[in-house]
């Protein structure tokens, strides 16, 4: 049985899309789709929204601004933009101020994005550990400390699963994470699930979003394996084809 979990507001506390895809036919496609998907999500995050594209040899292109998600893609040209993965995030801020630098997703490290819906109670505290190693950050916002302590894990020689692990161990709060590189894929919830996920899988992709609406409009939905993750799921692309795991955080 869960936890209940409260939140000022309820639980319109900003909204996550990611799309990995094994179907190279729809690369093409990839800017459109994680649009809408971003689009579906407006209510849950007015103040801000932000795209992560990955390209064919693994490079990455960042796009986040002040907006409504649907014009910060306009803006950008997003739906125009084709590759093999993407993250999107639309932020309803809660803790801290609404400028780009405050914009999901963070990227702490070449290649990583990390984006985030919910809230880390000890951030200061992980935030002062991590400037005395010598980190320095680009907002006080709660996330970016969860992105660059991910990035010290993996620049400290951890995979993502143990680097995500790893914060599980060290940061306190309620949290749907999503993490990507080049090769990677994983959707990370705290303990008690409060900040929602949903995860579609086809032949053709792995999805994830905060909200099913976001999925609904997919190619191939119907058909999909929709369910609702638990603990740390990640995905390895090899030869395009990325392997499950599944495992809880240990805390």
């Amino acid at each position: 049985m869960r936890a209940a979990c409260f939140f000022p507001g309820g639980d319109l506390m900003c909204g996550i899309a990611g799309l990995t895809l094994l179907d190279e036919g729809l690369e093409p496609r990839l800017g459109t789709l994680l649009t809408n998907m971003l689009i579906a999500l407006d209510e849950r995050g007015p103040d801000s929204a932000g795209v992560a594209i990955y390209h064919s040899g693994g490079q990455l292109d960042v796009a986040k601004d002040v907006g409504r998600p649907g014009d910060v893609c306009d803006r950008f040209g997003i739906p125009g933009a084709r590759g093999y993965q993407g993250v999107g995030h639309t932020r309803m801020a809660t803790e801290s101020a609404v400028t780009r630098a405050h914009c999901h997703p963070f990227t702490p490290a070449e290649g990583v994005c990390v984006v985030h819906n919910g809230s880390f109670s000890n951030h200061a505290t992980i935030r002062r550990r991590l400037e005395r190693d010598g980190i320095a950050f680009d907002s006080d916002n709660d996330s970016e400390v969860a992105a660059r302590y991910i990035a010290q894990r993996l620049a400290g020689g951890d995979d993502l699963k143990q680097a995500l692990t790893a914060m599980a161990g060290v940061m306190d709060g309620f949290y749907t994470l999503l993490v990507t590189t080049p090769t990677e894929f994983a959707v990370h919830r705290d303990p008690f699930a409060c900040k929602p996920a949903v995860i579609a899988q086809t032949d053709g992709y792995v999805a994830m979003a905060s909200e099913y609406r976001a999925l609904a409009g997919l190619p191939g939905i119907k058909d999909a394996k929709v369910f609702e993750p638990t603990g740390l799921h990640t995905w390895t692309r090899l030869s395009r084809v990325p392997r499950p795991r599944a495992s809880r955080p240990s805390r």
